[in-house]
């Protein structure tokens, strides 16, 4: 069943109509319709607000139950039931031709194999025996990928060359902080990992494009792979065991994990659903979100200090702080409750990122 399939028997087993579902989910009645008749794939971002309003995790959206992992033991089998689900009508009749003539595979996969990117993740982790911040060149050491930055004519930050060695190429052209090297360094990983992933060739991130706005599945596999792997959830769930602040979480980031604020940010939205919600915006525009459970409003409130900043330009990093009525930002919010917003502008990228953090009146 595809993506679009899986999002229909949801709303359906819900007994949800396509408007009903798209106002749950703050999308479009037509989007809905679009992504369901397999007219268009949903966006990465499109998909967390359906994973939240179908209560279902993006994972299952993506790549389902009919692979029950308990239920078959041989490894290549399971990989090519993955890749059968992702196939047109004729494709499969001529993989059937072809497996019919054959009589044996060439290549056995070793090791277990898998249904989701983060269960990669979390064997990778494992065999290397990583501790933070998470190394991936040394498991592209593992891997046996060698790893080149150029000035390279290109349209991707990042370039996955599958071969006898396969090669990542990343574009200095791009100028592109440490952080994001090493996500998009860990999203090529993923596409070697993943055994579906068979292209011989990957790219990331095109000029003035963003993950959470592709609709490609596998580049949205890829980012789940990489956010695990560089943001392990045995350590980040004991860093949680205090209330996260974006200070804290800026430190963690930085200090502790090697990563963007954004990433970080994320995972914790990921881990609290119903609690936090990150934006980003420009120009007092909210360019994307990693939402939660909680429908967002499409707008950024006039009182909100991520607004302030476009008024107040500072030369220096800065973060504001303010309390709003819950209101203000989603669309669900109640009367007892209130926001708290924490707001960062970083003058080298331009963009305001906005963490929300729900709270009642008796907290």
């Amino acid at each position: 069943m595809s993506v679009g399939g899986r999002i229909a028997q949801m709303r359906e087993d819900l007994g949800l109509s396509q408007t009903e579902l798209a106002n749950k989910a703050g999308l479009k009645p037509p989007t809905i319709s679009q992504y369901e008749s397999g007219l268009r794939n949903p966006s990465y971002e499109a998909l967390i607000k359906l994973s939240n309003a179908l209560n279902v995790t993006t994972d299952y959206l993506i790549t389902g139950k009919e692979i029950q992992a308990s239920a078959i033991t041989d490894p290549q089998t399971k990989i090519l039931l993955h890749l059968l689900q992702r196939l047109p009508k004729g494709k499969k009749d001529t993989l059937l031709d072809y497996a019919i003539f054959l009589s044996r595979g060439t290549e056995i996969v070793e090791g277990p194999v898998f249904s989701d990117a983060s269960d990669y993740a979390n064997l990778w982790l494992k065999k290397v025996n990583a501790s933070l911040p998470i190394d991936v060149h040394l498991i592209a050491d593992q891997l046996g990928v060698k790893i080149i930055e150029e000035d390279l004519q290109m349209d991707y930050e990042g370039l996955l060359i599958k071969g006898e060695r396969n090669l990542i190429l990343l574009n200095r052209l791009f100028k592109s902080s440490h952080q994001r090297k090493k996500f998009t360094i860990a999203m090529l990983l993923g596409h070697i990992v993943l055994p579906w992933h068979v292209k011989t060739q990957y790219g990331v991130r095109k000029s003035n494009s963003s993950t959470l706005r592709t609709n490609d599945i596998e580049e949205i596999e890829a980012t789940h792979f990489a956010a695990k792997l560089t943001i392990p959830s045995v350590h980040f769930e004991k860093d949680l065991a205090k209330k996260p602040t974006l200070d804290i979480l800026k430190n963690l980031a930085y200090e502790k994990y090697d990563v963007s604020l954004f990433s970080m940010c994320n995972r914790l939205v990921e881990h609290a659903k119903d609690k936090h919600a990150v934006i980003q915006s420009e120009d007092g525009q909210i360019i994307e979100t990693f939402p939660g459970k909680r429908l967002l409003k499409g707008t950024i409130p006039l009182q909100s200090k991520a607004v302030s900043f476009y008024y107040d330009l500072p030369k220096q990093e800065e973060t504001r702080y303010s309390k709003l009525p819950a209101t203000d930002w989603f669309e669900d919010g109640k009367l007892q409750e209130y926001v708290i917003e924490e707001s960062i502008f970083n003058p080298k990228i331009g963009k305001v990122l906005t963490l929300l953090t729900v709270k009642t009146k008796d907290e």
